[in-house]
């Protein structure tokens, strides 16, 4: 299994080429919501199914 297409140790090794897939500052806002969104989404329905479970034992 050799490379291909001339694609040598050092194009494997060059980081530069990443630096398009890094995150802006609103990207890193986002994956930071999304986490803080599905916690409060589940303590709501949580709270949600507690009450609606007390509701029906009174």
């Amino acid at each position: 299994m050799g490379l291909r297409y001339g694609v040598g140790v050092e194009a494997l090794t060059d980081l530069s080429s990443l630096a398009g897939l890094a995150f802006l500052v609103y990207g890193w806002i986002i994956v930071a919501l999304i986490p803080l969104a599905v916690a409060a989404l589940a303590m709501l329905m949580a709270r949600f199914t507690v009450i609606s479970a007390l509701k029906k034992m009174l």
